[in-house]
């Protein structure tokens, strides 16, 4: 291990923190080698093909081996104190395939388990990786935790934790505090106990007249800062204020309460066997999609307290890029690897444009960075990268790559906030300064926010009714024979059934590996009765699995006959994910 003990002025301290861990090497020769210097710690990557050598220092830690406790300490922990500072905190593992990104984030395949959890007796499993010991460092913290993952395979969004639902991606927008009066969303006007805030997407002449005057100070700003230079340009924590009203966020993901060590497991053990991988040269078990893990922390302000302060913290495992012509991979797979690659490329486009303050930032350009958006440029963000590589001489080329990468994120100019004491609680806060009072997505919980949540479920149920009366709900078609209908619906639900069975059996079948772990050659007899039990629940999750197929064939035959079934039209689902959305922050919140 070694930590950038240089000195560092306001003008290069980072807010986006960059760390590297090294993989053990698997060949006799390494490319990569790590040595103190003045600098910091220093690393150097010799290609023996083009025999040229690159060296690194600009990262703040670098961890070699596979210890994921030392690994945690110098990466996570940080980041528990950025959260207690009101900060909203993100850790982003990045590397090519195989250089060890899910193992740093969730530990080695199987590891999170029940099992696991009552063999360390007490301590956290030795062989868990960085999110379940931020969870339970954090429930440590007399806090509240909900939880939901995010699978972004081939550029989109589904919910790991609902079987991989089809997501959509919105724009969030803080409601705006502009006092009294009634409030008009979608042509519906109507007077609400909505306390002085105003829901998003409110075009009552109050708000219309705030955003008005926000955009003229804004432009005011830039105008007065670009005095004496030759081009009106904004500056960017301009550009920033003038953006903080938009922010990308998925709808109608699944979000599940993790109390104990247990709950975190059994939630990354769904993760981990709905998450899409597939096998190829360079890594048997490789992830073909981008996990996003949204963990929702509510605090207590203070001891004792009864105010809960909210923190938001983002867990990011992304698919490693990889050389098709090094993996071997064809058909589906090789599809996969090009939309990884191009999704990774637009990621690195738009760290090149933050690092040298340039005026368009291509967020759109692809679903991964629009939901990284705000790690990378809100001030309120804490934003942690680990760089993964592998120091094999056959992966010289990627491991320079990978760090490069890491170099041009310690570019990223700090984004202007400042840290203000609260009188009498002891605790420090982070603000900004921007001219938006939000009221729904600020990390700090105000009292009104239930209120408000309540309306803006009330209005999108009202929504969804509205759009299932104009016929653009799931529909049967009346004149079908009613048998017909019958039995699809039976099969609906009997899908339902088998896809819950097929879960149980992969969480026993994970249980049972954890346990015969640590078996012997299976000489003895309660060693050979575990593996028994191993192939017994190998073989039931196989007929579950192929008992859902074949559920999910009759369906589809049956929605195919024509005039029997009508599926849900795109805005109908669009109204569900935002109930779906509504509902679960209504219960986060009560929860707390």
């Amino acid at each position: 291990l070694m930590k950038n003990t240089a000195p560092k002025s306001n003008e290069t301290d980072h807010n986006i923190n960059v760390c590297v861990r090294i993989r053990p090497q698997r060949s006799v020769s390494a490319a990569v080698s790590v040595e103190k210097s003045t600098q910091g710690p220093l690393v150097t990557v010799e290609n023996a093909t083009t025999c040229k050598t690159k060296s690194f220092n600009s990262f703040s830690h670098v961890v070699q081996g596979s210890d994921q406790q030392v690994a945690y300490n110098q990466i996570a922990r940080p980041l528990l104190e950025q959260l207690r500072s009101g900060y909203s905190c993100t850790l982003c593992a990045y590397g090519q395939t195989s250089s060890g990104k899910t193992h740093s984030v969730f530990g080695p395949p199987g590891c999170l388990t029940v099992t696991s959890v009552a063999q360390a007796q007490g301590e956290t499993p030795a062989e868990w990786g960085i999110f379940p010991r931020l969870v339970l460092d954090i429930l440590k913290m007399d806090s509240v935790v909900h939880a939901s993952a995010i699978e972004i395979y081939q550029d989109m969004p589904y919910d790991l934790l609902a079987d991989r639902a089809p997501l959509s991606v919105g724009t969030k927008r803080a409601g705006l505090k502009v006092g009294g009066g009634t409030v008009t969303v979608h042509g519906n006007t109507r007077a609400s106990n909505h306390c002085g805030t105003h829901p998003p997407g409110c075009s009552c002449r109050k708000c219309f007249e705030a955003i008005t005057k926000m955009k003229a100070a804004t432009v005011a700003a830039a105008r007065r800062d670009s005095v004496g230079k030759t081009q009106f340009d904004p500056s960017p924590h301009q550009r920033q204020n003038k953006q903080q009203q938009d922010q990308f966020a998925t709808v109608g993901e699944t979000l599940q309460k993790l109390e104990t060590a247990e709950d975190v497991a059994r939630f990354a053990l769904l993760v981990e066997g709905t998450r899409t991988s597939v096998g190829h040269a360079l890594n048997d078990r490789s992830s073909r999609s981008h996990c996003l893990v949204n963990v929702h922390v509510s605090l207590r302000a203070t001891t004792g307290a009864k105010k809960m302060v909210r923190r938001k913290l983002l867990i990011v495992d992304l698919a490693g890029s990889e050389r098709i012509a090094k993996s071997g991979v064809e058909g589906v797979a090789r599809h996969q690897a090009t939309s990884i690659n191009g999704s990774l490329t637009v990621l690195g486009k738009v760290v090149r444009a933050l690092s040298v303050s340039q005026r368009h930032i291509p967020y759109r350009d692809s679903t991964l960075t629009m939901l990284l958006r705000r790690s990378l440029d809100d001030p309120m963000a804490s934003t942690t990268f680990v760089i993964n590589v592998a120091p094999d001489t056959d992966h010289a080329e990627e491991t320079v790559c990978s760090l490069e990468f890491g170099k041009n994120l310690t570019k990223v100019p700090p984004r202007k906030h400042s840290v203000s004491r609260r009188i009498g609680s002891g605790e420090s806060t982070a603000t900004e300064n921007v001219g938006i009072e939000s009221s729904l997505d600020s990390d700090d919980a105000t009292e009104n926010e239930l209120e408000i949540l309540l309306e803006q479920l009330q209005l999108a149920k009202t929504k969804l009714a509205q759009a299932e009366a104009r016929g653009q709900g799931e529909q049967f078609d009346l004149t079908a024979p009613e048998g017909e209908i019958r039995v699809l619906k039976m099969n609906l639900q009997r899908v339902q059934k088998e896809e819950a069975k097929v879960r149980e059996a992969r969480f026993e079948l994970a249980e049972l590996r954890a346990l015969c772990k640590d078996c012997g050659d299976g000489n003895d007899d309660n060693d050979n009765g575990n593996l028994k039990k191993v192939a017994a629940a190998k073989a039931r999750l196989e007929a579950r699995e192929k008992e859902l197929r074949n559920y999910q064939d009759i369906v589809a035959r049956q929605q195919s006959i024509r005039n029997l079934y009508r599926p849900a039209m795109d805005v109908y689902k669009t109204c569900q994910r935002e109930v779906r959305h509504l509902q679960a922050r209504v219960d986060m919140l009560q929860a707390s």
